[in-house]
């Protein structure tokens, strides 16, 4: 009876153990006992802000990389009409691509754009006022991650300067390509995967590479890799940093106080990097299950907005300068059920963000308060459903997942969808965000690029 007794006090315990696993894995589970967190003397100080992004440059400056000029979601100033109700948006030209969920940059009279065709990956650039075919660049490349289901290409954005594009590939590749009119030339490659010794993320690598002075950062997410900086003409290590595994977000940067910063949000956290010399000066712990962040950092003034799904919810911190690095602050967290950004990354205007649910059961257009986090009461998107978005002057423009384009007023006051127009795109892989530069809109599936005229 005694060795009855020791066997089922030992079986039940192992039941406990392993409950409590599954349910310490399970983000449905942990979402019910994670709490809002606030820091007081934090929130009495945003209270008192009135905060705003900076003025994007003139229309010259085009769509040079993701989410734009200042990798916030805007287009540079220029016209844009939305009587889309009553007038839809025409098409201008399409041009055939294969797969990817990488956006579009569109500079200089060119746009750019990653795809897969067979076992190669390829860097397209196209004229943009005609769609014309003007260079590619194949490579033989490895799957985009470990789920074929989704690895149908590229996921990250070219980014442009002069003429200089430089991509990454889904499954790693970093190429330096120096265009010509009509010709393409590598001027420096690297396989971060490889060289930094990196795993393979589930759904492939998405990073998108961001500049800064003579600086091209990316995150490969490996040991004491995590970020690195090269420099954009060379190829040459600037510096590297950190060990967290890698996400699928894209750096960004801001001066804080003097101070040039780079943010990378990480597999499992928001990191502070000083930009001088790769030293990590801040860090906010951040995890989801499957290391699923996704989402670009939004900086407004020294304020940074983070979201995840996958049981993550959201967070904004502050970044403030103590002497020569910038540490970061948490003002708010609201962690679990919260709004939850998947992959598309929400839009500042007047306080407010604007930005897609990805939570099960909640995917919509919401509207938050930037500084509370909570979500506008009767302030009602859900049939927008998922999607990608970017703000352009007072008007939302969203490519929603079942292959429509919405126009939507971005007003903090109630939902207004202005336009919906079906069947722009395919209704299959559309995660790609639009861009909008001198009145032309274009977007991308896994069948073509479009070119719509809203001048």
């Amino acid at each position: 009876m005694k060795a009855r007794a020791v066997v089922l006090t030992i079986g039940i315990l192992a039941l406990l153990g392993i409950g409590g696993y599954v349910a310490y894995k399970s983000h449905w589970v942990r979402s019910w006992f994670m709490r809002d967190s606030e820091n007081t003397a934090e929130v009495q100080k945003l209270s008192e802000r009135k905060l705003k992004l900076p003025p994007v440059a003139d229309a010259s400056a085009g769509w040079p990389q993701w989410r734009g000029p200042l990798r916030d979601g805007r287009p540079a100033a220029g016209e844009f009409r939305t009587d889309w109700d009553k007038t839809p948006p025409k098409e201008l030209w399409k041009h055939p691509v294969g797969g990817g969920f990488g956006s579009l940059a569109v500079v200089g009279g060119r746009l750019y754009v990653q795809d897969k065709q067979g076992s190669n990956e390829r860097v397209l650039c196209l004229d943009a006022e005609t769609g014309k075919q003007m260079w590619e660049y194949s490579y033989a490349s490895a799957q985009a991650g470990n789920d074929g289901n989704l690895a149908t290409g590229p996921r990250a954005t070219p980014t442009v300067e002069g003429k200089m594009v430089y991509t990454v590939g889904g499954a790693g590749k970093l190429l330096a390509l120096e265009a010509e009119e009509t010709t393409v030339k590598v001027r420096w490659q690297k396989d971060l995967l490889q060289e930094f010794s990196a795993p393979m993320p589930q759904w492939g690598v998405a990073c998108s590479p961001l500049i800064l002075g003579d600086m091209l950062i990316v995150q490969p997410g490996g040991p004491n890799a995590s970020v690195v900086a090269f420099d954009k003409n060379t190829g040459d290590v600037k510096w590297k940093t950190a060990s967290n595994p890698p996400g699928y977000s894209s750096p960004v940067s801001a001066n804080i106080e003097g101070i040039d910063t780079v943010f990378a949000f990480t597999g499992d956290a928001l990191l502070a990097i000083r930009a001088s010399d790769g030293k990590v000066t801040g860090s906010y712990d951040w995890k989801t299950d499957h290391n699923g962040n996704i989402t670009t950092p939004l900086v407004v003034e020294e304020y940074i907005y983070i979201s995840s799904a996958y049981g993550g919810g959201c967070a904004l911190l502050r970044a403030e300068k103590s002497g020569d690095e910038v540490n970061l602050i948490e003002v708010r967290a609201r962690r679990g059920r919260a709004f939850q950004n998947h992959h598309a990354t929400s839009v500042f205007k007047d306080d407010y963000l604007f930005g897609i649910d990805g939570q099960t059961g909640g995917h919509g257009l919401k509207c938050i308060d930037f500084k509370t986090l909570q979500e506008k009461p009767g302030w009602d998107g859900r049939e927008i459903g998922q999607g990608t978005i970017i703000l352009a002057g007072d008007h939302l423009i969203i490519q929603t997942a079942r292959g429509e384009l919405c126009l939507v007023e971005a007003n903090t006051a109630e939902f207004n969808l202005v336009a919906k127009i079906p069947k722009v795109l395919s209704g299959r892989n559309n995660w790609a965000t639009p861009a909008l530069t001198n009145g032309r809109l274009y977007m991308r599936d896994d069948e073509k690029v479009v070119c719509l005229d809203v001048r």
